[in-house]
């Protein structure tokens, strides 16, 4: 008799370097989450999903993301008093400038800039919306790209960024 071959278990390794657009999901309610994720995937970002707010505050303080999206009620908290919102606002400047965050919830009206503007968010995407979470997210990350292009081109001369 032969011995058994040896079965290894697959390792997966994820990569990540440049060209790789990573996104951090920040959505306890698996509809909702189910939904964004399948947005995200077909943007083909890599996608991190965060299980609460201390494995958000883990994920954001080690690694960078190109995009966030938060429901305002993640964690169980109310819209007004979302900790990881909080959080993001209260980021440095030169680090958050970096992150494109979109924030999900049930009263907000999408792609309302000024609603964005006072939650100091990067765009705002109802609930009822997320079915065109693609077309929404290219437009809104391509505008946010557009309105900082110069200003990452010049950090990235001056060796920055």
């Amino acid at each position: 008799m032969s011995p058994e071959p040896e079965i290894k278990p697959e390792i997966k390794i994820e990569e990540y370097g440049e060209g790789f657009k990573t996104v951090l999901i920040c959505d306890d309610n698996a509809e909702t989450l189910n939904l964004i994720n399948y947005a995200l995937k077909e943007l083909q970002y890599k996608v991190e999903i965060s299980t609460g707010s201390s494995d958000t505050y883990e994920k954001l303080r080690f690694n960078q993301y190109d995009v966030v999206v938060l429901n305002e009620n993640f964690g169980g908290s109310a819209p007004e008093n979302n900790e990881v919102l909080k959080f993001l606002q209260n980021m440095p400047m030169n680090t958050r400038r970096h992150i494109f965050l979109a924030l999900v919830g049930q009263n907000l009206k999408t792609l309302d800039n000024m609603t964005a503007f006072s939650k100091s968010v990067n765009a705002v995407i109802n609930k009822q919306d997320l079915p065109n979470l693609v077309n929404i997210l290219k437009k809104s990350v391509a505008d946010n790209d557009q309105f900082y292009k110069v200003y990452k081109e010049i950090l990235r001369k001056l060796g920055k960024r």
